[in-house]
């Protein structure tokens, strides 16, 4: 309720029923004489307000509901509604108040003094009785005027104490908190006792403002009463703290403070989230909660927390009312917590807000009412307005994030999905509730699934064919509303799919389909035999594993068919379910999926599926292509292969083994099936298994073979061991010399230092010259729009083919790394099998010359791992820099520029980590040290 005085006159509007722009009003409350101020009940009385007379400082209460108030036996006030409020034949908008009084104020136990404004600052904290302030010559006190006249016609004024300094603002929060300022700024509040004392801040200190305040609102911040005031220079303050310094107006709605700023936009603010951000030192700008723009210079008036309306007024004096998106938000959400659906849907259908937030805002809840839902809704078109705008993503995640940044949600995830478990959900309570009503709805449920279930809705359609049902949809009509949810064409093809010709017809003759486009089509599929019709329908309709089960319900006729329906669309899996097991069908079946997966190149299960079809000839094929010994010879011996043969396939699989360079396995046929002993060691000797070979030896009892094969073949082995040995730490020594070389020349460059004319040196400064987050490119670099369709490990790849190893290549430098870091990995490799000769050695009893490998490549190993730190140094850290008081610019100039020398070392990132090597691995014999 807002009132205006004019003299004698209050002119009152109720906001929340209609909005009046000045100077007209609901109604009119005459007087008789002047009004000196107006005072508004707050809570269940907002909508009360008691006018201060300046004749005999008496009262008179505007009131909504009464209760035990008396009337005096002479009311000189009377109530005059305007055409606003329902007047001249006006529909009557307002609920129409009553006038009580005038009352007149007699004091107890002080004196009044008798001038105008001697009672000044009225508020209306509490049901039961009024503050104000008294003003004498001398002092200033605190009244409280009690209204619980008991059948006496005058109210009773009481001294309640008497304060410090004259007043400047007295106001009052919802549950009737009251805060004094004085003239300077400071704050008091009256407790129960009525002694009134200094308003604490929350850290404990009196409460003074930065500067006096005309404006001045008390309100909870995280249940902590605050006092909100905004100064002449457009400063708004909490407590002490500023919160925002362009506000023109703001208004205390609920849990939100409403601001309006220079910058033309309203800000809702939440009390408990935002408020308590800026009190912590947060900022207006990073606050999430969607400014609205506004026209230059509103103002607020208003506010209504029932729907969330805000009434402006803007500078040419009419009112502007609008409903701010988190207001409305807020208030839907408070709807929905308390399960109250159909004042928010009205409330959401009004304002434009996407009905899948009374789904979204709590999942299980609302899956839970849905019947509540319904109930509540009631209407069918409300109904299937919020069905089809049914989507899988959650709104208040995405479009309404911001009215759910102070809520605490609980995670739901749907069994299905949103839409489906939503619709099937619904459907069930419509078809409970009744059916008939809601038919319409029923349809949009089936309509409206991920998968929609559009045969399901014209079988429904097709049972109202005769007579419609007891709501009056027709067949017609349910049909029409169907066309509009699914396209035509489309609801076509789901007819022709329910095989059901009456139902085709039906949806035919209602899409405006020329009969010559169908009637030809249908009377061809009459002449079929059922399941052929279903399966050419089925195929029509490109329905491709509901034809196959059809047409492999047509007999053998057909079966040709039936594979080249499987073959085409690779329904290999499909297929077999359809056929019973050890049936000469399933067998084709398999036998065909046999050759799909054998021309994929899947050998393994390609024998797999032939091996089923008991066409052994091709399994034994494809387990020969995949090297499967074990199932080859398995199938083999299922052929019935002779002796001969058996050892051919034998010999052939074990030569495909070595080249595979699967020794282990061709060993096992050399001994298992074969019976080559000699040809056992040999391959074991090849794969370089020292000991298997040994031990092979002697259980064949072949001692012979140890001086014949075992031995010459460990020496042999240690004259190839040594010369990689040594051909590894020469290449590993030119390497690193040259590369200290190439950095020294790239430091030179980079100081400016030197005379060098190689053009290949000016390209390596320019690129190393670089900031290391850059991207190095150069002339032998793939363009970008190729670059970008290639994998990642092309990309690789091609990046590593631009470091040629070329001595004045513009990337010798990357290039050598690349090379050192295949050397050291290959050494690291090596060491098992060093290990491994080591000990063949030993038995052999070549012991110096098994000292001398193994001190060797340990020489070669530690030439690696002292060189490492200078081929692949450190990246200093950007927190290692000596920042701080005691750090002159010169210190951080240096280690700055150190930084860079060593990013700059190598310029590629992916380079700069040195191979991992094993560390722990122990290959050495400790009797050869």
């Amino acid at each position: 309720n807002v009132a205006v005085i004019d003299g004698d006159t209050v002119l009152a509007t109720l906001f929340k029923e209609a909005v009046v722009p000045p100077p007209m009003c609901s109604y009119k409350v005459k007087t008789g004489a002047s009004v000196n101020d107006v005072a508004f009940g707050i809570g269940q009385h907002e909508n009360d307000f008691a006018i201060v007379l300046q004749d005999e400082n008496s009262l008179l209460f505007v009131l909504s509901s009464p209760g035990d108030f008396v009337k005096p036996s002479s009311g000189s006030c009377t109530l005059q509604l305007e055409g606003a409020g329902g007047e001249n034949g006006f529909r009557i908008t307002s609920s129409i108040p009553e006038c009580y009084g005038p009352y007149r104020i007699k004091p107890d136990g002080i004196q009044i003094p008798q001038h105008a404004m001697s009672l000044h600052h009225w508020i209306w904290p509490a049901k039961d009785y009024l503050l104000c302030v008294c003003t004498s010559e001398e002092s200033h006190h605190l009244l409280r005027v009690d209204i619980r006249h008991e059948q006496e016609t005058h109210l009773v004024a009481k001294l309640l104490c008497t304060l410090k300094d004259s007043v400047l603002t007295i106001s009052t929060s919802s549950n009737g908190i009251v805060c004094i300022q004085y003239q300077d700024g400071s704050c008091a509040s009256p407790n129960p006792d009525g002694v009134v004392v200094r308003w604490l801040c929350g850290d404990g200190s009196p409460l003074k403002l930065p500067k006096p305040c005309a404006t001045v609102a008390v309100c909870e911040v995280l249940k902590q009463a605050r006092v909100i005031a905004l100064s002449d220079r457009f400063e708004l303050f909490c407590d002490t703290v500023k919160i925002c310094d362009d506000c023109t107006s703001f208004k205390i709605h609920g849990k939100f403070i409403l601001l309006t700023t220079h910058r033309h936009t309203l800000r809702c603010l939440l009390l408990d989230f935002d408020v308590a951000n800026l009190l912590k030192g947060g900022s207006m700008e990073s606050l999430n909660d969607a400014p609205r723009e506004l026209e230059s210079g509103s103002l607020l008036v208003t506010s209504v927390p029932a729907d969330g309306r805000v009434v402006l007024q803007l500078p040419r004096g009419n009112l502007e009312t609008i409903s701010p998106r988190p207001l409305v938000l807020d208030t839907v959400c408070s709807h929905l917590d308390r399960k109250e659906y159909k004042d928010a849907f009205v409330l959401m259908k009004v304002n434009r807000i996407d009905l899948n937030l009374l789904c979204d805002h709590d999942p299980s809840a609302f899956l839970s009412s849905l019947s509540e839902f319904v109930q509540q809704v009631k209407e069918p078109t409300d109904l299937n307005l919020f069905i089809t705008g049914l989507m899988d993503k959650d709104v208040s995640a995405t479009m309404y994030a911001s009215a759910y940044r102070a809520r605490r949600r609980v995670p739901f995830v749907f069994k299905k999905n949103k839409r489906d478990e939503i619709c099937d959900g619904l459907r069930s309570v419509l078809e409970q509730l009744d059916f008939d009503r809601y038919f319409l709805s029923i349809l949009t449920c089936h309509a409206k699934k991920t998968d929609p279930e559009l045969d399901e809705a014209l079988s429904k359609i097709y049972s109202l064919k005769d007579s419609g049902n007891r709501a009056g949809i027709t067949c017609d009509a349910a049909l029409k509303y169907l066309f509009y949810l699914v396209d035509r064409k489309d609801l076509f093809d789901v007819a022709l799919g329910t095989y059901n010709f009456d139902i085709v017809l039906m949806v035919a003759e209602n899409s405006q389909k020329d009969p010559k486009e169908y009637v030809p089509f249908l009377n061809k599929l009459n002449q079929l035999e059922p399941n052929y019709r279903r399966f050419t329908i089925d195929m029509h309709l490109e329905h491709y594993k509901k034809a196959l089960k059809n047409i492999s319900l047509c007999g053998e006729a057909h079966f040709s068919e039936c594979l080249s329906l499987i073959k085409t669309q690779r329904l290999y899996t499909t297929a077999l379910d359809l056929f019973p097991e050890g049936s000469q069908k399933r067998k084709e079946v398999w036998d065909i999926y046999g050759d799909y997966l054998l021309e994929k190149k899947h050998y393994e299960e390609a024998g797999l599926v032939y091996w089923r079809s008991e066409n052994l000839q091709k399994a034994a094929k494809a387990f020969e292509l995949c090297l499967n010994w074990n199932l080859l010879l398995t199938t083999a011996y299922q052929m019935k292969y002779d002796q001969d043969s058996l050892q051919a396939l034998a010999n052939r699989t074990l030569d495909a083994l070595v080249l595979a360079k699967r020794y282990k396995e061709a060993s096992e046929i050399s001994e298992t099936f074969l019976k080559d002993e000699e040809r056992t060691v040999r391959i074991l000797l090849d794969a370089h298994m020292w000991n298997v070979a040994l031990a092979k030896i002697h259980q064949f009892n072949k001692i012979e073979l140890t001086e014949k094969m075992w031995k010459p073949a460990v020496t042999c082995e240690l004259e190839v061991m040594l010369e990689t040995v040594d051909s590894l730490k020469n290449t590993w020594s030119k390497h690193v010399a040259r590369l200290m070389v190439v950095r020294e020349h790239k430091a030179n460059e980079d100081q400016g230092e030197g005379d060098f004319d190689d053009g290949a040196f000016s390209d390596v400064a320019s690129v190393t010259s670089r900031t290391v987050g850059g991207s190095v490119t150069g002339g032998s670099s793939i363009s970008g729009s190729i670059a970008t369709m290639r994998t990642s490990r092309n990309r690789k790849k091609q990046e590593r083919k631009k470091y040629v190893l070329k001595e004045g290549s513009r990337y010798e430098d990357l290039a050598l790394i690349i090379a050192l870091n295949e050397v050291a990995s290959s050494t690291d490799k090596l060491k098992e099998e060093c290990r491994d000769l080591l000990q063949a050695l030993v038995l052999c009893g070549l012991d110096q010359e098994a000292k001398s490998l193994q001190h060797q490549f340990a020489e070669l190993l530690d030439i690696i791992e002292k060189a490492i730190p200078n081929v692949w140094p450190p990246v200093t850290a950007e927190s290692s820099l000596p920042l701080g008081p005691h750090s002159s610019s010169t210190m951080i100039a240096e280690a700055v520029q150190k930084q860079k020398i060593v990013e700059h070392i190598i310029s590629d990132p992916e380079l700069r980590q040195p191979p991992t090597l094993q560390r722990n691995f122990c290959w050495k014999l400790q009797m050869l040290t």
